[in-house]
């Protein structure tokens, strides 16, 4: 049972961090040739205008009584409709009409607008799920790309992600965000833990169990750990958590607030909010808590540090013109200059990876929404019209955002993409909010 004046303080703190802050992949084996042909992303000004995307058709893998067949299948399916990268082929009975009830019939799929194929065979062997991958170019008739994968049968979605990340691959360059993970915290009675869910919310599961406050969980740049603050020593410090043996360690424990920590690009610095010298300021910290410099000196909050992909400026958000707005500088906490210029609040900056748009929270008729704009301030998009929408986040390919809602009665996970479209519910027990994207494994 955590005391009254405790939470009296969380409930406080909780409050101010609206202002402050508004799993493993199995083990695969693989052999490819790459494909010839390339989408691109086009980007403008405003942000990514539009996607070149594909048709595929995604034909059932066999064998068609095998389980693990049908769910890799759809999973891969959902997958690829998602990354924007694809149009995936709806098989009906009006397709197979045209394909004369032969899957495999390039002519018919060429005839219906489809370019490529993807098929693939499943085979389990005792305490193993084997599986064959295949793309054919329609209009070539031919295998462009072959892969093949490994693991245990109890990990059968994450082998449908790995098949998705390496489809994506075969296109673009980059591998899909598939396999990432999402942190968040899941709130329930009076205690609040860091969990991790997949990228689509399936597979939560806890990090911490601390029987406490835990809160803003940020992963590092190798997705190898989490930085958080947590209240289990009954003062809000920052922790690190390493994944991989659940080993958590103190990272600073100033008086005062040590809060809304980020993770810099390669993981040598951590940005954070703290009130050591009496006023909430945003301090460099070293991996190992030491303080590198004070970015910031100001009578006003300043909170919610945010790095550029680049790693060479940082945006915050400050009330020293009166209000919450977002700034930014560079890491040296020079080169100050104003972003937005709204009247109302903002808050919550995250940066693109891809460099070119900002998400921000912004407060208008009494409810928060999910914006974005462009680097220079210009170009503010309002993304969310439903519920209370905070704490935006990237995912490492900059084409969705994770964000919490209360839309329903009660904060939940939400993804979209980044125009606002997509927008789909990724949890539902619990309350659950302040997620954070991991980047790719």
């Amino acid at each position: 049972m955590i005391p009254k004046i405790i939470l009296k303080n969380i409930k406080f703190f909780e409050k101010f961090l609206l202002f402050v802050i508004c799993i493993v992949i199995p083990s695969t084996q693989s052999g490819h040739i790459s494909a010839q042909t390339e989408i691109e992303a086009k980007i403008t000004k405003g942000g990514v205008k539009y996607i070149e995307a594909l048709d595929i058709a995604v034909i059932d893998f066999t064998p068609a009584d095998s389980d693990y067949a049908r769910q890799i299948t759809q999973v891969v399916r959902d997958d690829l409709n998602y990354s924007l990268y694809f149009r995936v082929a709806e098989i009906d009975s009006f397709v197979l009409a045209i394909l004369g009830n032969d899957l495999y019939n390039t002519d018919g799929w060429y005839q219906l607008g489809v370019q490529y194929l993807l098929d693939g065979s499943i085979q389990k062997e005792e305490q193993k799920i084997k599986t064959e991958i295949h793309i054919a170019d329609v209009v070539r008739k031919k295998v462009i790309e072959t892969f093949r994968f490994e693991t245990k049968p109890a990990s059968y979605r994450a082998l449908a992600h790995r098949i998705s990340d390496e489809v994506v691959l075969t296109f673009t360059g980059q591998k899909g965000i598939f396999s990432t993970k999402i942190a968040y915290v899941h709130s329930e009675k009076n205690n609040k833990e860091i969990y991790i869910c997949d990228y689509d919310g399936y597979n939560p599961h806890p990090v911490t169990n601390d029987r406490s406050i835990n809160i803003s969980p940020v992963w590092s740049s190798d997705g190898s750990k989490l930085v958080y603050t947590s209240y289990k020593r009954r003062n809000p410090d920052l922790w690190i958590i390493d994944l991989k043996t659940n080993q958590s360690q103190l990272l600073a424990s100033y008086p005062g607030l040590n809060s809304a920590p980020a993770w810099s690009p390669g993981g040598r610095y951590v940005a954070a909010t703290l009130t050591k010298d009496g006023n909430p300021e945003i301090y460099l910290l070293t991996p190992q808590g030491e303080i590198v410099r004070r970015l910031t000196y100001s009578r006003a909050i300043d909170s919610s540090p945010a790095w550029s992909p680049s790693g060479k400026e940082i945006a915050f958000t400050s009330d020293r013109s009166g209000y919450p707005q977002i700034y930014i500088m560079d890491t040296e906490g020079t080169n100050l200059r104003r972003l937005t210029y709204t009247g109302d609040i903002t808050d919550s900056p995250c940066w693109s990876p891809r460099g070119d748009r900002i998400a921000l929270v912004l407060r208008g008729g009494g409810k928060l929404d999910i914006y974005t704009m462009d680097i220079t301030g210009e170009n503010l998009t309002r993304l969310t019209y439903e519920g209370s929408n905070e704490n935006p986040r990237w995912s490492p390919d900059g084409l969705h955002l994770v964000f919490s809602s209360n839309r329903t009665g009660k904060y939940e996970l939400y993804t979209m993409h980044w125009d606002g479209s997509g927008q789909r519910r990724i949890t539902d027990e619990g309350e659950n909010y302040n997620p954070s994207w991991s980047p790719r494994f």
